[in-house]
């Protein structure tokens, strides 16, 4: 859905969801700034024609949160236990309330499945493979189109006691990646935790000679390690700038029906919260993805001319930006707060219109 004037912050760049957005268009990012309406949009386009030097990688969230998102028979609670639910089943050893990845969970022993399911409290639901699902579209893309030796690199993150652990799943090819399993780890091997920064630095040292970098991570959110992601971040963004670094894009893809977007939205934010020169972070929602190519709607070259001029006019047809000199990928205009879009005219009369407020 699209945002209300209302729920716009000062500042604060809110994403359009990709459903909303126009095919010929990338990403869209609206902010309420000085009384205007900040738009920052690209064109919807592949990099593949000048993906030269790439190097990929796909890294795939195993902390125990994670557990349903590959599927199969999983039991649900139709309801909270009530507190005299909880010492009976508590007393007859038949459950364990306890922490786990930062949430209170229930460790059931033998006897407590059947009896649940009896009285109502269980429900077993059949369901897809979604990381699977994402896993088969997006690493052959990757592997066939961009990566430089025709395999990405997949690894499996925040396994372990303190979700700190990495397993390397090996590289992959297009061909073998449409038809890989994804199932995660061993039972025993779930994270108590999530760790986002060694699947970070394992691609970053493992790539560090590449001309660019362009590294997946499917996850539920819910970083335990979100400040360390966030300063790192901020250094990288200089590192970059200042070319001490090879370019990277990291893109977060969230799965799931418990997606905390939160930290993803604040990752992706910051260039605009922290002043930064390089916008390391994007990240998609995976059921809200249009096509493979939203993973790249950010990946854009600023410099290149893509239309000889165009002119962009708010809804009422008032003309707020004009391009005389070519239109690039990567578009940047204010809008007055009255507007609900704006039209993008080109050349040939051709005109993209996109709603942005509801």
């Amino acid at each position: 859905m699209l945002p209300t004037l209302s729920e716009l912050e000062n500042g604060r760049n809110v994403q359009i969801n990709s459903r909303e957005v126009h095919p010929a268009l990338g990403e869209i990012n609206v902010a309420l700034n000085e009384n205007k309406l900040q738009v920052k949009a690209t064109v919807l386009m592949s990099p593949s024609s000048t993906a030269e030097g790439w190097q990929t990688g796909v890294a795939i969230d195993c902390s125990a949160s994670m557990k349903r998102s590959f599927g199969g028979r999983n039991p649900y609670f139709t309801r909270s236990l009530t507190a005299e639910e909880t010492e009976s089943y508590s007393k007859q050893n038949l459950i364990e309330i306890y922490e786990e990845d930062g949430r209170q969970m229930c460790r059931m022993f033998d006897g407590a499945y059947e009896q649940m399911l009896k009285d109502g409290i269980l429900q077993v639901i059949e369901e897809e493979n979604e990381v699977q699902e994402v896993c088969r579209k997006v690493i052959p893309m990757l592997a066939g189109k961009l990566d430089a030796d025709g395999g990405t690199t997949v690894i499996y993150w925040a396994i372990g006691p303190d979700g700190g652990d990495i397993q390397v799943m090996g590289d992959l090819t297009e061909e073998s990646a449409a038809t890989a399993d994804y199932t995660g780890v061993a039972e025993d091997q779930w994270g108590n935790g999530t760790r986002l920064m060694p699947a970070i630095k394992y691609f970053l040292s493992t790539f560090e000679e590449a001309d660019m970098g362009f590294y997946v991570f499917v996850t539920d959110g819910r970083l335990d390690d979100f400040e360390e992601v966030k300063q790192f971040t901020i250094q990288l963004s200089h590192d970059i700038d200042e070319k001490k670094v090879k370019p990277v894009k990291l893109v977060l893809i969230g799965v799931g029906n418990n997606i905390d977007e939160t930290q993803l939205e604040d990752l992706d934010d910051l260039p605009d919260t922290h002043d930064l020169p390089v916008d390391v972070w994007d990240h998609k929602i995976a059921k809200e993805m249009r096509s493979l190519l939203d993973i790249f709607s950010e990946v854009v070259d600023d410099n290149k001319v893509i239309a000889p001029s165009a002119e962009i006019q708010d809804d009422s047809g008032n003309t707020v930006k004009t391009y005389s000199d070519g239109l690039t990928a990567s578009m940047s205009f204010s809008l007055p707060t009255s507007a609900k879009g704006f039209k993008l005219i080109l050349p040939n009369g051709a005109t993209i219109e996109q709603k942005i407020i509801a």
